[in-house]
């Protein structure tokens, strides 16, 4: 007699065992099917400034998990280096200013803008060493200026020396390192530089009353952007909408509640509460797709086209072709004011 005999359950015929073993079988099926349709990690680059805010809220609040969203969230310095991870096939999205984005686009098309962050400008200074002998813009000719090349601190240094109307040729511009960009002016290696927070203040504890902050061109605007893969490189606008949901409801919350806002990102960049409210003031938080975004991309464009930062021959791009704006337009129909 069989075990299954001996504790009183009937005895198991060939039929039976085989059909047993089939459902068996289905379910593992079923099981391994259901694995391979569960939701894929999608890879998310940020920049750990205060332009990305609302994306570190939506992450730090738990707002994309409640979308539905499995994200895998990789935090770096810069947006140019977001922006380089997701060219680099790592990331499916990443936070970038449109600086980057400009001179990523003479030699790619294979990434779209989807939607503007935040804008501002202010946050943009040139920061001089007074013991250098600089008091005003005229002073910087002949003195070494550092910039964080190929980002919106580069656009801004040219900028201003055009305004205060100084040519490149009339300063040496020295690249700054992405790990210590306030480092070089601090220890002298440059007599002035243009930064953007945090770095700004940075540079003025270090140098207390050995460095000021020169005025600079009050129209200079900078746009923060989320761009995006392709949907074949795995990106859909389903989840590029479960995404601008998230980031949407930060931003609400930002004007809400924008004490609470602003200390949840000061914590997220390990920021002093009392000395990041004076930094926060100038940021536009405001999920979108407008104008000033084109205006701008095609600025820069020339700019870097004029000062021979692309290859010679290199053709303005047409900024429309970069705009990915279906997502946004589910999410808010009236946040996308472009023509295509």
């Amino acid at each position: 007699m069989g075990l299954i005999q001996r504790i009183g359950k009937p005895a198991m015929g060939a039929a039976t065992a085989l059909a047993l073993l089939g459902a068996v079988l289905g379910a593992a099926l079923g099981l391994s099917s259901a694995a391979k349709a569960a939701p894929p990690v999608l890879t998310l680059a940020v920049a750990d400034i205060p332009w990305a805010a609302p994306v570190l809220i939506a992450e730090s609040q738990g707002y994309f998990d409640a979308e539905g969203l499995t994200l895998k969230v990789l935090h770096h310095a810069f947006g140019r280096q977001s922006l380089q991870q997701l060219l680099d096939g790592q990331a499916h999205f990443a936070t970038v200013a449109d600086t980057p984005i400009t001179f990523a686009s003479f030699a790619r098309r294979d990434f779209a803008i989807v939607a503007t962050l935040s804008t501002s400008g202010p946050e943009h200074r040139l920061v001089v060493r007074t013991d250098r002998g600089i008091h005003t813009a005229a002073d910087l000719k002949g003195k070494r200026i550092g910039t964080l090349t190929h980002t919106s601190g580069h656009y801004f240094t040219e900028t201003f020396l055009r305004f205060n109307k100084l040519a490149s040729a009339d300063v040496s511009l020295v690249a700054l390192p992405a790990s210590d960009t306030a480092g070089a002016l601090v220890r002298g290696e440059v007599d002035a530089a243009g930064l953007f927070d945090p770095h700004v203040g940075d540079a003025l504890r270090a140098l207390g009353a050995k460095a000021r902050v020169l005025p600079g061109p009050g129209f200079f605007r900078v746009t923060y952007n989320l761009v995006s893969v392709a949907d074949s490189a795995g990106a859909s606008d389903a989840d590029l909408v479960k995404l601008l949901r998230a980031v949407r409801r930060a931003s609400e919350l930002i004007r809400a509640e924008p004490e609470r806002a602003r200390n949840i990102v000061a914590a997220a960049l390990k920021f002093n509460p009392k000395e990041f409210e004076a930094v926060w003031k100038p940021y536009d938080f405001r999920l979108q797709l407008a104008p000033a975004l084109l205006s701008s991309l095609e600025a820069q464009a020339r700019w870097a086209v004029r000062e021979k930062l692309v290859p010679a021959g290199s053709q303005l791009p047409n900024y429309l072709d970069f705009i990915r704006p279906e997502p946004l337009r589910q999410v808010d129909a009236r946040a996308v004011r472009l023509v295509q």
